[in-house]
C-alpha cells in the first residue's frame, strides 16, 4: 500500500461523514437531558456551545463538581444564560440535582436521569468517571485531553470498546475534526492535492503560562502541596493536566494523526521550564517542548509547544508535500501550490459543530464513538512529554503497550499530596 492510499483509510472521517443532517426539534417534542460534570470555565463554555448547537432540543438538568463554590458559580452563570440567551426552558436545575463532593459524578450518573453527560473535569479524572458513565449507558461529550498517562490511555481504550457494545456515542473535544474547513483541507490532502507528504510541523506557542482565573491561582487552600490546591489549579500541575504539551498541544497532534493516519515509530524530544516561574506555587510543569516524531519512510513531524509570558502566539499545522504545502489553523486553512485552495470564511463555529454531531448521532440512534481517536492523539502527546522529561528517545510502541507510568493516587482524598521534583533530563527515569 502506498502512502496516499494509506491516508484514505482513516476511520474518523468516514464516521463523521456517515452522520446525517437532522433536526430533532422538528421531529420529536421530547428534549434530551444533559448533565455537566466539572463546572470549570470550559465546562460552562461547553454548555453554551451545546445549547447553541441544540436549538431547543436539550435541557440542562444536573451539574456535579468536587467543590460547592464551583456549583454555586455555575448555577448563577446558568441563570444568566437562561435570562439573556436561551430562556428558562433550557434549564431545570433544582438543588437536589446539584451534586457536590468526591462522589458527585456517581450521584449525577445514577440519580439525575440524564441522557448525555458533558465531562469537563481535570483530565486525570477521565477514566474513573467515563467508565462509570459508560457502564450506566450514558452518551458523552468529553473534553480534551483524554488522559494524563499511558496506563490511563489503555484503560480508555477498554472503555471505548464497552461504549461500542452498548451503542453509545462519545464525541471528544478535539474540535478541529468537526470544522468544515479542516475537514475539507484534510480530504484534499488525502486526495493527493499536495502530492506525497514529505514532512509535517505542528505549533502551539502561547504568550501566557497560566490562563485560568485571569492568570492567578485559586487560593481557597493556599498550600501547593495540598490536593485541593492542585485540583483547583490543575492546569499547572503535570499529574492533574498531563502538562501543557498534553493538555493543549494535543489539538495540533490530533490533526497530524488525522492526516497521517498512523502511529509514529520513534520519539525524540527536548524541553524545560523557565527559571523564573515560581515552584511550587505555579506548579511543576514545563514551559516549552520541541519533539521530533519519526513516522518512517523519511517522514518526520517537528512539534513545538510553548507557554511563556510575553512570548509570541503562533498556532499552526503544516504539511509539506511533493506538489504543495497545506497550512491549517483555527482561523483558516489553505493549500499552496498547483492545486491552491483556501477555506471559505464564516463557517459554523467548530466548538458548536462538535456538539451538533453528538446530538444528531444520539437523536438518530446512529452511535458516533470517537474516543479512540482522542486517546491516540493524547498518547502521542504523552510520548513527546516523556521524551522531553527524560532526555531519551524511544520506540513509540514501548509507551503505547509497555510503559507502567501512572499518575493516579491510591486514594482520592483531601490532604497532603507531594509534588515531585520538576523533571530533569538525564535524571528523570522512564517507567
Amino acid at each position: 500500500m502506498n502512502r496516499r492510499n494509506a491516508l484514505k483509510t482513516i476511520s474518523a472521517a468516514g464516521a463523521l461523514a456517515a452522520v446525517p443532517r437532522f433536526s430533532w426539534a422538528q421531529n420529536n417534542s421530547a428534549r434530551l437531558k444533559v448533565g455537566l460534570i466539572g463546572c470549570s470555565g470550559r465546562g460552562m463554555g461547553a454548555v453554551r456551545d451545546m445549547l447553541s448547537a441544540a436549538k431547543g432540543s436539550v435541557n440542562i438538568v444536573a451539574i456535579a463538581d468536587l467543590f460547592q463554590d464551583r456549583i454555586d458559580l455555575a448555577a448563577k452563570k446558568f441563570e444568566i444564560y437562561a435570562q439573556k440567551d436561551w430562556g428558562k426552558g433550557n434549564f431545570d436545575l433544582p438543588k437536589e440535582r446539584q451534586y457536590v463532593g468526591w462522589n458527585a459524578y456517581k450521584e449525577l450518573i445514577d440519580d439525575s436521569g440524564v441522557d448525555i453527560i458533558i465531562h469537563a473535569t481535570p483530565p486525570i479524572f477521565r477514566p474513573l468517571h467515563l467508565r462509570a458513565a459508560v457502564e450506566a449507558g450514558k452518551h458523552l461529550f468529553v473534553e480534551k485531553p483524554a488522559c494524563v498517562d499511558p496506563v490511563q490511555a489503555r484503560q480508555l481504550m477498554e472503555i471505548a470498546d464497552l461504549a461500542d457494545k452498548k451503542g453509545l456515542s462519545i464525541v471528544p473535544g478535539v474540535q478541529r475534526r468537526f470544522d468544515q474547513g479542516y475537514r475539507e483541507a484534510v480530504k484534499r490532502i488525502q486526495d493527493g492535492d499536495i502530492g506525497e507528504i514529505i514532512s509535517a510541523q505542528a505549533y502551539w506557542l502561547n504568550s501566557r503560562f497560566f490562563i485560568q482565573n485571569g492568570g492567578k491561582v485559586y487560593l481557597h487552600n493556599p498550600d501547593p502541596e495540598e490536593m485541593e490546591y492542585q485540583i483547583r489549579n490543575w492546569f499547572i500541575f503535570r499529574r492533574m493536566s498531563g502538562d501543557c504539551y498534553v493538555e493543549q498541544h494535543v489539538h495540533n497532534l490530533d490533526v497530524v494523526r488525522w492526516v497521517l493516519g498512523k502511529d509514529p515509530k520513534e520519539v525524540n524530544g527536548v524541553g524545560g521550564r523557565r527559571w523564573d516561574i515560581p515552584f511550587p506555587q505555579l506548579g511543576d510543569r514545563y514551559s516549552h517542548f520541541a519533539v521530533d516524531f519519526d513516522f518512517g519512510d523519511g517522514v518526520h513531524c517537528a512539534s513545538y509547544s510553548r507557554r511563556e509570558q510575553k512570548s509570541k502566539d503562533y498556532v499552526l499545522e503544516r504539511f509539506v508535500g511533493t506538489k504543495g504545502v497545506a497550512e491549517l489553523n483555527y482561523t483558516g486553512q489553505k493549500i499552496i501550490g498547483p492545486k491552491a485552495w483556501e477555506s471559505p470564511k464564516n463557517l459554523p463555529p467548530m466548538l458548536e459543530e462538535e456538539h451538533r454531531y453528538l446530538l444528531e448521532s444520539v437523536q438518530n440512534a446512529k452511535p458516533l464513538n470517537m474516543l479512540r481517536e482522542m486517546v491516540d492523539s493524547t498518547l502521542m502527546a504523552i510520548a513527546g512529554r516523556e521524551s522531553c522529561y527524560s532526555g531519551q528517545n524511544f520506540k513509540y510502541n514501548w509507551i503505547k503497550y509497555r510503559s507502567k507510568l501512572s499518575y493516579e493516587p491510591k486514594e482520592w482524598k483531601f490532604g497532603k499530596f507531594d509534588i515531585p521534583q520538576i523533571p530533569i533530563p538525564g535524571e528523570y527515569k522512564l517507567v
